[in-house]
């Protein structure tokens, strides 16, 4: 069949093509196993599935012969991070002691998907175990910037971000443990949505009340995002958390015809802890504050250093986690992870039981104090991210170099606005928000009240209303180019 580039239009498009009978399944993912050779010289690509999509496409494709009802992701291409199992599908975590490790269940989400009819064509790339926020592995390489291959992707979910950036289907499911999904959003030029705590079941992970790692959605589109969520939002009887708000899917499209901006009270706060922010950064974040009071938001900055972020608890409770789960493949196989994998499991072995209870205690003082904010604020606002996406070859255990100058570790220097709310439970979002002088990619970060998806969705429609950010592709990748 002949492929049909359907790179840049939303999921909706896709569907109502392929259900009207307009475009078979198998022309769309034609379409995009094209684009994916094409894509090759960014690295986004961990696993691909070439036989299984157009399997998976003919069977949609014979069943609308049929006549019988689809899914509301039906013949859409879709892919998932490294980390996420899929059934008969290899998941290796883009570590070489899981090279040829092939579930034998999917995770609910990627169920969820495929029983909504997506396609589901590859697994992208991730830095081993999603341990830090940059994307390179042993097993599968250097991911870089779709903007400027000399810049990284962000991480962990950067894979994931380059394929969506580069229109390798309209969404890609993430994971977000720190920021791992709004963090290589906003490197590569894209929305990335973290849920609230319990939107999307994760019942995979060995620790169900502890959690700090969601399952989320990237996105051209930010209408794409509520799509993609309502239809991995269906509790599961494994994952605690879910039932707190039910079996009840998240419901997309969603209009109270309620303006997602006007009158709403945001809080900026550009630096979480008085560090380092990019010239460039500051500038793109003055301009969104300008077009949110011509939209007449009420808006008040505060200094960030007032609040005590408990920014080591993520840091103490994830390395924990971590050593639990890998402590016996760093004794026994040491020499085959990333080096800077095992020096993270080694910090996770220096955390003793005090340490521990100690966090999470103050995991409970970090989120009233975020519930503190709101009471008085209807959203958030940070940068997502200090500066524009660092070099490929920046290391996660050096200094953040600017201008020749050391800013400090990745944590304290570059990502401290995303890993607050990976401990609150609160939903945020990444929003592109124009580029650089150099040309890279720069995201804007809100923050909502628990639940409050939609309300984060149909804001960055109207900031994509304001600056086209859907419709920009990176050089040589807009449709027909």
């Amino acid at each position: 069949m002949s492929a049909k580039d359907f790179a840049g239009r939303t999921v909706a498009q896709h569907v109502e093509a392929f259900t009207s009978g307009k475009v078979s399944a198998r022309d769309l993912i034609e379409g995009v196993l094209e684009r994916v050779k094409k894509a090759e010289p960014f690295n986004p690509i961990a696993t691909l599935d070439v036989d299984g999509a157009r399997a998976a496409a003919d069977a949609l494709d014979a069943r609308r012969k049929r006549g019988t009802g689809f899914g509301k992701l039906a013949g859409v291409p879709v892919s998932a991070k490294d980390l996420i199992l899929t059934k008969g599908l290899r998941t290796a975590f883009a570590s070489l002691t899981m090279k040829d490790n092939v579930p034998a269940i999917d995770a609910d989400a990627i169920a969820q998907w495929r029983a909504a009819d997506a396609v589901l064509f590859a697994k992208t790339t991730t830095p081993e175990f999603g341990h830090k926020v940059l994307t390179d592995s042993r097993l599968h390489g250097v991911t870089r910037n779709p903007w400027n291959r000399e810049h990284t992707s962000g991480g962990s979910s950067g894979g994931a971000a380059v394929s969506v950036a580069l229109g390798l289907g309209p969404i890609a499911m993430s994971t977000d443990g720190a920021g791992s999904g709004r963090i290589p959003a906003a490197c590569c030029g894209i929305y990335g949505l973290k849920a609230t705590l319990g939107r999307v079941p994760h019942e995979i992970a060995p620790d169900q009340f502890g959690q700090l790692t969601y399952l989320g959605v990237m996105a051209r589109h930010p209408t794409d995002l509520g799509a993609g969520l309502a239809s991995m939002s269906r509790g599961h009887r494994d994952d605690p958390w879910t039932a707190a708000i039910g079996r009840t899917p998240f419901a997309w499209p969603e209009n109270t015809g309620e303006h997602p901006i006007a009158g709403k009270r945001i809080t900026v706060i550009r630096r979480m802890t008085g560090g380092y922010l990019d010239p460039d950064t500051e500038a793109r974040l003055d301009a969104a504050l300008a077009f949110l009071d011509k939209q007449g938001a009420h808006i008040k900055e505060m200094d960030g250093r007032e609040i005590d972020w408990k920014l080591d608890v993520a840091r103490v409770v994830l390395r924990a986690n971590q050593i639990e789960r890998f402590g016996e493949i760093l004794k026994t196989r040491r020499d085959e992870l990333d080096p800077s994998f095992a020096k993270t499991l080694d910090e996770g072995d220096a955390v003793d039981a005090v340490m521990l209870r100690r966090a999470l205690a103050d995991r409970t003082t970090a989120y009233k104090s975020v519930q503190r904010l709101f009471a008085d604020a209807d959203l958030l606002l940070t940068p997502t991210v200090a500066t524009p996406a660092p070099l490929a070859t920046q290391d996660q255990f050096k200094p953040l170099i600017v201008d020749g100058k050391p800013l400090g570790d990745l944590r304290a220097a570059w990502y401290t606005y995303t890993i607050p709310f990976n401990m609150t439970g609160h939903p945020a979002i990444s929003i592109p928000f124009g580029r650089s002088k150099a040309g890279l990619p720069i995201g804007i970060h809100f923050v909502a009240p628990w639940y409050e998806e939609a309300h984060l969705i149909r804001l960055a429609e109207a900031f994509d209303a304001e600056t086209g950010a859907s419709a920009e592709f990176p050089p040589g990748f807009a449709t027909g180019a």
